[in-house]
């Protein structure tokens, strides 16, 4: 085997066993008085989906992010929404990874009313190369009145040799 052949093929094969493991998802709003912003991505070796929508439209805004990442060790899913309109704005995030060795599950909220009533949401939830889960969620607002909040739970299960 060539010098050249052998490179690419472990290279190759530890691209695999880097990216073979791993799974992510991660959303992320932003809207406000005539604005509205949406990110996703998703990375997972098996299948990987991210979409997004925001409307500006008569004083109100909405955004929406969603993600799916699949690999061989589990699943993970993030989404997130957001509406601005009548001095008011409105957000939450969901999180949630299953996989071999965890269970991540995450989620935030936001009102604000008055000012600009902006808010902001997002998050993140996967499984690493070294099959560790990890995911948190995000949500803040500007205006008179606002209330944020989140939670996150996180298990990790116990290691088994040779599954």
């Amino acid at each position: 085997m060539s010098k050249i052949t052998l490179t690419t093929a472990l290279l190759f094969v530890l691209s695999i066993t880097s990216f073979g493991m791993a799974q992510n998802a991660w959303t992320g709003v932003n809207v406000g008085p005539g604005f509205a912003g949406a990110q996703a991505g998703a990375q997972g070796s098996i299948f990987q989906f991210s979409d997004t929508k925001t409307r500006v439209k008569n004083g109100q805004s909405f955004g929406q992010g969603v993600a799916v990442g699949v690999g061989q060790n589990g699943v993970s899913f993030s989404h997130s929404i957001g509406a601005n309109g009548g001095g008011l704005g409105l957000g939450h995030n969901l999180n949630m990874t299953i996989g071999r060795n965890g269970t991540h599950v995450s989620q935030g909220g936001v009102t604000s009313q008055g000012g600009n009533s902006s808010v902001q949401v997002g998050g993140r939830t996967g499984q690493g190369p070294g099959r560790q889960i990890y995911g948190g969620s995000n949500a803040t607002g500007w205006g008179n009145n606002t209330r944020a909040w989140s939670n996150s739970r996180t298990q990790q299960f116990r290691p088994v040799f040779f599954r």
